[in-house]
């Protein structure tokens, strides 16, 4: 079926880097993978276990006869704003919205990852066997901001390790993430000083080269970010060598 074209299930309302999510009704969505991937399933099983934990996600649906079990997943529709779209809307939010970030995080890394979680990738990150449950890529445009609290979004990534990676890897993405504007550019610059203050200088500053790595190895990464990281891993290895 790789080759055949796939009619759209439904209505378009968002698309990603690798994914299209389609309305389908009935209060879901379905979100659809561009090309076929043997991790899905895993993703599926990810999200079961957080919310199992308490943590506020899409509830996951099994999936229908005319799905693609390796492209597709069936989840509840969230209806709210990403952290950043409701940041454009009300921008004196900035500092809530990051400390809101900087907690979810937390919470998240607060849960113990099962044994099915961790990797020998992840595990190696920090020379010990961390066993938080880490999303690998929490931004402002992975919170939806709805009526009844945050809810993290994108799960693909999600691992067990090291909470020091995974909130370095969130302060490289904000630190790096392309913008356009002098106005946009300042805000981003006080929101990742906000968040690092907010989650932890040091933990941040032990993994921040670790995450550089983790972004220049991640093919998703545009050449504009990857010289940004590359930039930001440079200024934490001069660091490192004054300390």
């Amino acid at each position: 079926m790789s080759g055949d074209v796939i009619p759209p299930p439904g209505p378009l309302v968002a698309s990603g880097r690798a994914a299209d999510v389609y309305d389908i009704g009935d209060g879901r969505v379905l979100r659809r993978y561009r090309e076929a991937s043997s991790t899905i399933e895993y993703e599926r099983r990810v999200m079961r276990f957080v919310a199992e934990q308490g943590v506020r996600v899409p509830t996951v649906f099994d999936l229908g006869p005319d799905h693609l079990a390796d492209r597709d997943i069936v989840m509840e529709r969230i209806d709210g704003l990403t952290m950043l779209d409701d940041f454009e809307a009300r921008p004196w939010k900035l500092f809530s919205h990051v400390r809101l970030l900087a907690r979810v995080q937390r919470e998240i890394n607060a849960l113990v990852a099962p044994n099915w979680m961790i990797t020998p990738t992840t595990a190696a990150a920090s020379k010990r066997r961390d066993d938080s449950v880490m999303h690998l890529d929490l931004h402002p445009m992975n919170v939806m901001i709805t009526d009844d609290g945050p809810v993290v979004i994108d799960w693909t990534n999600a691992a067990g390790g090291p909470a020091g990676f995974d909130a370095a890897l969130t302060y490289v993405e904000m630190a790096t993430f392309e913008v356009e504007g002098f106005a946009q550019q300042m805000g981003a610059r006080v929101g990742v000083e906000v968040f690092k203050r907010a989650r932890g200088a040091g933990e941040i500053d032990a993994f921040t080269v670790a995450a550089c790595d983790h972004r220049l190895a991640d093919m998703g990464t545009t050449p504009g970010e990857r010289e940004a990281v590359a930039a930001l891993r440079a200024k934490a290895l001069a660091r490192q060598g004054t300390s």
